[in-house]
């Protein structure tokens, strides 16, 4: 497989429509970010709450015009085909049993389609929106398994698809995340706890697969190129009472005779995004954790382990994947995020509330430290700042 550098082609913005995402959505905040951290989409239009006038609030605020926030996806859809400057993607970030037919409205369209996972709710709406995708050769269609654009998680795909770890004999995947954020959940608190997760008519076939169990095994599948052939899988649910999937533990055979672990869970208690990823070939093994998603583990059947480091030295394919310099970790350009977005309320609010963002006393000081470094240094001493 060939993968080419990321150039950010200098062309004309392409118009973005939004569905879902609103104002208490944290994955829509994710996603709008993402929309504009390379300036290649301007978004134009949107459908951000089933509640008509805090969809057009909410619009309005992010800079969408009042007559392109829309009251239901199907009018948007039809509006936006008709406008000379309508938009060319949508991105749905809703829940999962109403991707598919949310998708497939827009590319009825020739519209484009970016999708929060899962693909669809269930397996006949898979089949559904695949065919559809498939057979118009107009559109294309994304689906955001993010984890799959790491650049680690790039440079592990590559050393598996050359051969460094040999053949791929088992693969351990987890990922375990606690909804319940610690506490023991009744019949009584778990609908405030839990909300539309708790009904398979909006989270689909399972809430723990489609929401976590997913991204799991797309990566365990992403890295190591191969399919799982057969399953074997026990489902737990939270109780009697509360009937939402909450764990899963799957033993795999892949297709090419490799075995395969899988475990996810949303009640794992103490368990904080915890993201990783083993395989074990006939010559090493690779290790990635996305807490510490800068540095892959490369152990050798024979040799030191080597710990590679993004977009440094022997992690040359991840240079092209990688948005800051090696030694800065992941999260560095959403610190310089908070700062813009802090200053940017502190200029528009009058009220002299406390603000985190440095500011001249930090500057100040900084230079004050700077220049007793240097004065010290001269003097051979001991020196005040």
């Amino acid at each position: 497989m060939i993968y080419k550098t990321i150039l950010i082609m200098k062309t004309k913005k392409l118009n973005l429509g939004i569905v879902g995402g609103g104002s208490k959505s944290w994955i829509g905040h994710v996603h709008r970010i993402a929309a504009r951290y390379d300036d290649q989409y301007e978004i134009v239009a949107g459908v951000f709450s089933r509640n008509v006038k805090s969809s057009t609030e909410f619009g309005r605020k992010i800079g969408v015009s009042k007559e392109r926030c829309y009251s239901n996806y199907k009018q948007m859809a039809n509006e936006e085909a008709k406008r000379k400057d309508g938009i060319n993607v949508v991105s749905i970030m809703t829940p999962p049993s109403s991707h598919q037919i949310i998708a497939e409205t827009f590319i009825d369209k020739n519209i484009h389609v970016i999708s929060d996972k899962p693909f669809a709710g269930n397996l006949e709406q898979a089949k559904k929106l695949y065919k559809k995708i498939k057979f118009n050769k107009k559109i294309k269609y994304a689906l955001t398994h993010n984890y799959s654009a790491y650049p680690m998680v790039r440079e592990a795909k590559v050393l598996v698809e050359k051969g460094k770890i040999g053949k791929v004999e088992y693969v351990n995947v987890e990922y375990v995340q606690d909804w319940s954020e610690g506490k023991n959940l009744t019949s009584k608190n778990a609908k405030k706890n839990l909300k539309w997760k708790l009904d398979s008519k909006i989270v689909g076939a399972s809430a723990v697969l489609n929401e976590i169990g997913t991204h799991a095994y797309h990566l365990a599948s992403y890295i190591s190129g191969l399919k799982g052939k057969t399953i074997f899988a026990d489902i737990k649910q939270v109780s009697k009472k509360i009937k939402m999937d909450d764990n899963a533990q799957v033993m795999i055979n892949f297709t090419n005779g490799a075995k395969g672990m899988f475990w996810t869970s949303v009640m794992a208690k103490g368990g904080v995004y915890g993201l990783k990823i083993r395989i074990f070939g006939s010559k090493g093994s690779i290790e990635w954790v996305q807490n510490d998603p800068g540095y892959l583990k490369f152990n050798p059947s024979r040799g030191a382990v080597k710990l590679l480091e993004r977009g440094f030295h022997n992690a040359e394919l991840s240079k092209k994947f990688s948005r800051i310099k090696f030694g800065h970790p992941e999260g560095y350009l959403d610190a310089f995020a908070n700062i813009y977005r802090e200053f940017a309320t502190s200029i528009k609010s009058k009220t002299k509330q406390r603000n985190f963002y440095p500011n001249e006393d930090e500057g100040l000081e900084t230079a004050k430290f700077i220049n007793a470094c240097k004065i010290s240094s001269r003097k051979k001493r001991w020196v005040k700042i």
